[in-house]
């Protein structure tokens, strides 16, 4: 196992060393994941082959995930490992660090407290050394006993679904782009996809804000329907633990599509799913934190943004309506909220009154 420390140093030497390339390389973030980085990395050793690289960044863990890991290379040796510890910068940096390093032809990510199926690289390595296909797509599960391999489930038969694209003709990413299903640990990416394209710094839910772009780069993609990959409900994961701050991460990811239809107008129709998608998100968060549509003023100008921008005729006219009258729905949704919480209070104010 490599370790490399984020020195001013250290970064100026890794650039100077000649590294290997592989077929494949492996990022993942870790912090604080002591419980479960173990069972992560055992799942990866199974299967490893030396066309695989694994890259771990330790976003500046403060419990035992260091040792955890360290312990697991000495006790299952393998050179195909890179160890790479920083000061917490958050999770997208991290990856970016991983990408910054990372030498296959491919890149993965795999979160540091999930796990991947036995069949994972006996399944995908034959596709990836074609090198024919810029994005790789399978399947997760968050049931663990459903993965692909998993005590001996072999239930489902291997089928894949190739998707190519020539021109602006993109219409077979419509489905993709409806389902807004952006789990970057689902999808293995050419190198030459991503390009220089890195993840949005200090922001939460930067899978939207980088996978959509990534599928409009692409000639050929390939769907695995497999369950290939176990997401582990987690207390500290994002989905488990919504802020109110997260309805802004969402409208910036929705601003980031408009802006990129207003230089792409080919790719309107299918960028509008995202915006639409990225847009009831960001309103059900809003709701779900403050008890109703309470649109900041930069989040009336994105909605308004997204409206002027998007393909009208693929919009639910519902939807167009509470994206064109916010201010109707922030007020209508405001009224049955307090009207909702004034009932309750005069509803156990009546249960006090008679229980006394």
């Amino acid at each position: 196992m490599r370790r490399i420390y984020d020195s001013a140093e250290d970064i100026e030497r890794r650039k100077m060393i000649k590294r290997p390339d592989y077929l494949l390389s492996i990022i993942i973030p870790a912090y604080n994941n002591a419980a479960f980085i173990v069972e992560t990395l055992s799942s990866l050793q199974k299967g490893i082959t030396d066309e695989v690289e694994i890259i771990i960044i330790d976003d500046g863990s403060t419990d035992e995930t260091h040792k955890c890991i360290t312990h697991f290379f000495y006790e299952h040796p393998t050179p195909h490992v890179n160890y790479i510890y920083q000061h917490n910068k958050g999770v997208a940096i991290a990856r970016n660090t991983g990408l910054e390093n990372a030498t296959g032809k491919y890149i993965a990510f795999i979160d540091s407290d999930d796990t991947i199926s036995p069949e994972y690289f006996n399944i995908l390595l034959p596709y990836l050394r074609s090198q024919v296909y810029d994005i790789v797509e399978f399947n997760l599960t968050r049931k663990i006993e459903k993965l692909y391999g998993y005590n001996n489930n072999y239930v489902s038969k291997t089928r894949a679904e190739i998707l190519e694209f020539t021109g602006n003709n993109i219409e077979k990413l419509i489905p993709t782009f409806k389902a807004s299903q952006w789990h970057l640990v689902t999808k293995i990416f050419h190198r030459n996809i991503i390009g220089n394209d890195r993840f949005e710094e200090h922001r939460r839910y930067e899978d939207i804000m980088f996978c959509p772009f990534q599928y409009f780069k692409c000639s050929k993609i390939l769907k695995i329907n497999n369950y290939l990959y176990y997401y582990r409900l987690n207390t500290k994961s994002i989905t488990e633990n919504i802020q109110e701050s997260d309805a802004a991460h969402i409208f910036f990811a929705m601003k980031k599509m408009c802006d990129y239809i207003s230089i792409n107008s080919e790719k309107k129709t299918i960028a509008t799913f995202m915006v639409i998608n990225c847009f009831l998100e960001g309103r059900k968060i809003l709701r779900k934190k403050k008890g109703y549509y309470c649109y900041e003023e930069n989040m009336i100008k994105d909605i308004q943004y997204a409206l002027a921008c998007c393909d009208k005729k693929v919009v639910n006219s519902k939807i167009l309506f509470k994206m064109k009258y916010n201010n109707v729905d922030r007020f209508i949704s405001s009224v049955r909220y307090h009207l909702q919480k004034a009932c309750k209070r005069l509803i156990s104010n009546r249960g006090n009154k008679y229980d006394n």
